[in-house]
């Protein structure tokens, strides 16, 4: 079959989807592909047709359309690559250069074809064998990657969790809430001269602790989660692996030891894969539209031809199906969680909001803001960074003024950065580690229990011990930093607090 019928069209268009679902295996669902999938091969097999019916020889069109399905598939890969960069001081990877370039490539490439290939059936076995190969090793990735993650899944669940004594006091709900990317007081007043003392003071005033000195675990988001909702650290845990860590954040003994007690969770879409419980008692939908792109099929568009237009969209229009996701999810969350009093039973909530992490969509009263970082100063991207501060500051106070006022029973809120300023403003240690961390623990006297250079890590096991009659012994807190290009190049690092 492979010397006879020419599958090597149909197969290359299945690679971009592929390989780019592998290389993002951590922070997409393998769901998410098959909008692309339905997409390429579609578009592939009404090339395909086309150029059949025009040319009237099977082999030839599948050659034909291969090679424009190349130059689909690279043009955004193409663009990003090179943006902004000129040759003899012409600006060649703009879009109204390279596209048109583009099209005259694939132009002259179909009149070759047309013109000077006699026996276009000769390379159909070795385009379909190359294209089987291509799809073998991030297919291989997928995979094995679903495998362990099924293994630990399973691992996870059956784990003990750790005992929640049963008392007959009332016990109160848990809000783990998680800003990504939220820097610490003395890290934004020096590095960006951002006094958040406003937000500082305003959580004090509410009865919080604000460890001043406090540290994040680990410098990225997967990492610091899965530590910190299993109250220990990764080589403790046992986490070797993409899958391992993917699995101890989505199955954690936090969680495990609240459903143990009759508690039910609530978790939220975060657009990030490894962040979202959807098999939560409460996962709201967020009012997305039939049209609304996930993360994957945006990446996806990015790297093909229609770059174009996204990236007209973003210029010209105020949203973009990528924003508009975002703040759908971010609005959303705010208004659930204050909801959540209301409710009867009792809960524990997990919210992971993905600001003021990039990507950058609301300023610093709400609206609507788009800031390419890869093409932004540093001044736009910091300004942009610390105008989401300033959003994400009045919201958490105004939904913590709900918690603490309409809840029948005080309850436990922890307001947290998983990490510091993400590595779009710095890759210092020192900036990336320091993380807000505020606890309102109420009826417990904060000055025993907590302490100023407190981690995430030792979260758990103070409010575990303080409230369930668990008896977790506090760990050292350390910092583990590895840079963005290799996540497991861990090194630990000094608490930088002055």
């Amino acid at each position: 079959m492979l010397r006879k019928r020419p599958l090597y069209p149909f197969l290359f268009a299945v690679f971009p989807v592929i390989s780019l679902a592998a290389y993002n295996i951590g922070q997409a669902f393998i769901g998410d592909t098959w909008g692309p999938l339905v997409f390429s091969l579609a578009l592939a097999g009404i090339l395909f047709w086309i150029c059949r019916r025009l040319l009237r020889d099977s082999h030839r069109a599948a050659l034909t359309s291969a090679s424009l399905l190349f130059l689909f598939f690279t043009y955004g890969q193409v663009y990003s690559a090179f943006e902004g960069e000129t040759i003899l001081g012409i600006g060649l990877f703009r879009h109204r250069i390279l596209f048109p370039l583009f099209c005259i490539v694939g132009l002259l490439a179909v009149l070759w074809i047309v013109r000077k290939v006699k026996h276009p059936a000769t390379s159909t076995y070795w385009l379909n064998l190359v294209s089987v190969f291509l799809l073998i090793y991030p297919s291989f990735t997928i995979i094995s990657n679903l495998a362990q993650q099924s293994i630990s899944d399973s691992s996870s669940q059956n784990s003990s969790a750790v005992s929640i004594g049963d008392t007959n006091a009332a016990t109160p709900d848990v809000y783990y809430i998680i800003l990504d990317g939220y820097g610490r007081q003395d890290v934004l007043q020096n590095e960006y001269g951002f006094d958040n003392s406003g937000f500082i003071n305003g959580l004090r005033a509410r009865g919080f602790y604000v460890a001043e000195c406090s540290q994040s675990n680990y410098a990225q988001t997967q990492y610091s989660l899965s530590s910190s909702l299993n109250y220990d650290y990764l080589d403790a845990l046992g986490a070797t692996n993409e899958a391992e860590r993917i699995s101890l954040l989505k199955h954690s003994a936090v969680r495990a030891a609240f459903e143990a007690r009759g508690y039910a969770i609530v978790a939220f879409p975060t657009g990030w894969s490894m962040t979202e419980w959807t098999d939560a008692d409460i996962y709201p939908d967020y009012g997305k539209s039939f049209t609304t792109l996930t993360e994957f099929e945006t990446l996806f568009l990015d790297t093909t031809m229609l770059r174009v237009a996204t990236d007209y969209d973003r210029l010209n229009s105020k949203t973009t199906p990528y924003s508009e996701a975002r703040r759908l999810r971010i609005l959303s969350m705010i208004e659930t969680l204050k909801e959540i009093p209301s409710r009867e039973g009792k809960y524990f909530v997990f919210a992971h909001f993905v600001i003021p992490h990039p990507p950058f969509s609301f300023g610093a009263d709400g609206e609507w803001l788009e800031i390419n970082v890869n093409t932004a100063s540093r001044e736009e991207i910091v300004n942009a960074y610390l105008n989401q501060v300033i959003y994400i500051n009045r919201e958490i106070l105004q939904i913590i003024d709900v918690l603490q006022r309409e809840s029948d029973v005080p309850p436990v809120i922890i307001v947290q950065g998983d990490h510091g300023p993400p590595p779009d403003l710095t890759n210092d240690p020192a900036v990336r580690m320091p993380i807000l961390n505020a606890y309102y623990l109420p009826g417990v006297e904060a000055a025993e229990a907590l302490y100023p250079a407190i981690s995430p890590v030792n979260s758990f096991r103070v409010v575990l011990n303080r409230y369930f009659e668990s008896n977790l012994p506090l760990l050292e807190d350390q910092s583990y930093f590895a840079p963005n290009q290799d996540h497991t190049r861990l090194g630990l690092v000094s608490n930088s607090c002055p």
